[in-house]
């Protein structure tokens, strides 16, 4: 048995990726992808969760014991109490109000598979995604494992953000947003979300005249690595856009690095220039940098929060 395995799920409404953590270090033999189900009943759900946690454990060892559960979950949620407040989004609506945790648990500890293998310490933790990849990236292995301040973006269906110091979450703090999230800056006539996302990188593309009803990023991103004049703009224009959005805030906190995540900046090659450019012209001295992996980032920082709270 091991003192310091994690089961880590990164929750989304599509799909849950999950994997056991042993001593910060992903075991990646344990790596699964699971549906979601989240228009389930909830002791549907429940029970669905705890499936899951019981196939990675099996994966990790016969004989592996878990000190904690750790969950990246959509929001909103009470992350500190474990209640879901997500409502009307067309995923867990059935969650809604409930003890996730509490019921999580109590299924776990009265599963015969399960109860056995739960350590004196375990404990289930959850966190938003975009902070756990942040805790992740400042990890060992991380791209911003050696700067001191550091702020962490997941660009995709919508943006997510963190801001860390020193490895640990800003999220009250005059220098920083509140709870370290930027998606809801104002720009134009929206929020930073509305623009630092798929559908900003749609908009733009509609904008210049592509057909964005055909084509997707992953296209659109082609499109610009063949030479494609409109398609290399449109991820330039996306590129300063970023930039004039969120430098503002940035400047504030003054991060010695900025790490982009997420499923759009596997395509950053494309837009991380101009971004870093348009910035640092506005005066921010902070290296850009491509995380090697998200899914790995938020695993490992899954490991990091549940580990944090042990001794509170």
């Amino acid at each position: 048995m091991s003192s310091s395995l994690i089961v880590a799920f990164d929750v989304g409404g599509t799909q849950i990726k999950a994997a056991a953590v042993v001593g910060g270090a992903v075991r990646e033999d344990t790596i699964g992808y699971y549906e979601s189900r989240a228009d389930l009943a909830a002791d549907d759900i429940i029970a669905r969760f705890a499936g899951i946690f019981v196939d990675t454990l099996d994966k990790a060892g016969p004989d592996a014991a878990a000190d904690g559960l750790g969950l990246a979950f959509p929001g909103p949620f009470d992350y500190e109490a474990g209640v879901s407040r997500i409502r009307g989004l067309g995923k867990f609506d059935a969650l809604y109000g409930l003890a996730v945790g509490e019921l999580l648990e109590r299924e776990l500890r009265a599963n015969e598979r399960t109860k056995a293998r739960l350590a004196p310490r375990f404990r289930i933790v959850f966190e938003n995604d975009a902070a756990l990849f942040g805790l992740g990236e400042s990890a060992a292995g991380g791209a911003a494992e050696s700067a001191r301040r550091a702020v962490c973006l997941t660009i995709g269906t919508g943006l997510g953000s963190c801001f860390l110091e020193q490895g640990r979450l800003v999220k009250h703090r005059e220098d920083a947003p509140d709870e370290g999230w930027l998606y809801t800056v104002p720009y134009e006539n929206g929020i930073a979300d509305d623009y630092i996302s798929r559908r900003g990188v749609l908009a733009l593309a509609e904008e210049l005249g592509l057909d964005a009803r055909r084509l997707d990023v992953r296209e659109l991103a082609g499109l610009a690595e063949s030479g494609e004049e409109k398609a290399r703009l449109l991820f330039e224009r996306f590129g300063r856009r970023m930039a004039l959005i969120l430098t503002p805030s940035l400047l504030k906190f003054r991060p010695e690095v900025v790490v982009l995540g997420g499923q759009i900046s596997k395509s950053a090659h494309l837009f991380a220039p101009a971004f870093e450019a348009e910035a640092a012209a506005a005066g921010l001295a902070a290296n850009i940098e491509v995380s090697s992996d998200t899914l790995l980032g938020t695993l490992r920082g899954i490991y990091s929060r549940v580990n944090d709270t042990y001794g509170r």
